[in-house]
């Protein structure tokens, strides 16, 4: 580290960044893309650390802000993304020191927790160098489409709908105390999430009645399969099972094979998709994260059964 500059991203570090991903990854992030994640995210602004030598970029790391609601309270969280070290540089200690000063930020910012997906490269340093709390290994639930398969009927009215309108808000009003800890779902996070990224395409599909919308699920093609990556509902698992059958109806009738998810396997909805014949599998993912803030939050956020999660609560997806 001594002969590099740790220092906060300014603008027009972008180009910098989008090497450097290049080079770590070997795949190229569209600007565009880092606009909308870093940048235009309406929950805050986006801690980014970099490390230098000289014109090269070396490291970085970043979170961007995510509102938990927690126990009914919003809570203001990071997300860890795209951490990157040139390999140039590896094994002299950026990823702890571009880490513990984004940390800090954050904490000076207010962020009472940091949590993320560390990959299997990754996860032992989140653990051993930042003191990081594994929290769950997320399986992935699948379900290969048998054929023949009768779809029901569903006592509520099922569409495709293409925003996120009051609806949405007045649902994530009902429901925000039915988990523990999960990430803020109102309209407007929403529409940035889903409809706002510039390079996935995702489909909302919704359940409603004369009450009002009772759940709704995102989705996405995904090679030969729809990924579920949202979903929320009242609490009745039935609302759940609607929809995700729904979403494999799409699928059967595009030809496609099968439907997956996250899904907490302490939520009720998991054991009804277990008899309808949905496996847990690969990919695997790490959960983890770490309390910045002792008097905003307490170790209760460490237990996965107290979290809703999704797959988009992730960056991948």
């Amino acid at each position: 580290m001594s002969n590099l500059s740790v220092q906060t991203h300014k603008a027009g570090d972008e180009s910098a960044i989008t090497t450097l991903f290049h080079t770590t990854y070997g795949r190229n992030m569209d600007h565009a893309w880092w606009q909308w994640r870093f940048n235009n995210n309406p929950t805050g602004p986006s801690v980014i650390q970099l490390a230098w030598d000289k014109d090269i970029l070396a490291g970085h790391y970043a979170v961007v802000q995510a509102m938990l609601s927690v126990d009914g309270r919003e809570v203001p969280s990071g997300l860890d993304v795209t951490t990157m070290t040139h390999p140039d540089y590896r094994g002299r200690g950026l990823f702890r020191t571009l880490a513990r000063a984004a940390f800090e930020r954050s904490a000076e910012s207010g962020v009472a927790m940091v949590w993320g997906f560390p990959n299997r490269n990754s996860h032992r340093g989140y653990v051993q160098d930042l003191s990081w709390r594994d929290i769950w290994e997320m399986p992935t639930l699948r379900w290969h489409i048998p054929e023949p398969f009768d779809f029901p009927t569903p006592s509520c009215a099922l569409a495709e709908v293409h925003s996120f309108d009051e609806r949405f808000d007045a649902l994530w009003e009902e429901v925000k105390l039915s988990h523990y800890v999960m990430v803020r779902r109102d309209s407007n996070y929403l529409t940035w999430r889903y409809l706002a990224n510039p390079t996935e395409q995702y489909r909302i599909l919704i359940c409603q009645d004369a009450s009002g919308l009772l759940g709704y699920a995102v989705f996405k093609l995904y090679s030969s399969e729809l990924q579920v990556v949202d979903l929320l509902t009242r609490d009745d698992a039935e609302i759940g099972r609607y929809l995700i059958l729904e979403v494999a109806r799409i699928a059967h009738q595009e030809s496609l094979e099968a439907v997956s998810l996250w899904l907490n396997v302490a939520n009720p909805l998991h054991r009804v998709l277990e008899r309808l014949g949905f496996e847990n599998g690969a990919p695997i993912t790490y959960f983890a994260g770490l309390i910045l803030r002792t008097d905003v939050l307490d170790e209760q956020v460490y237990d996965y059964r107290n979290w809703h999660l999704t797959m988009g609560d992730s960056d991948v997806y």
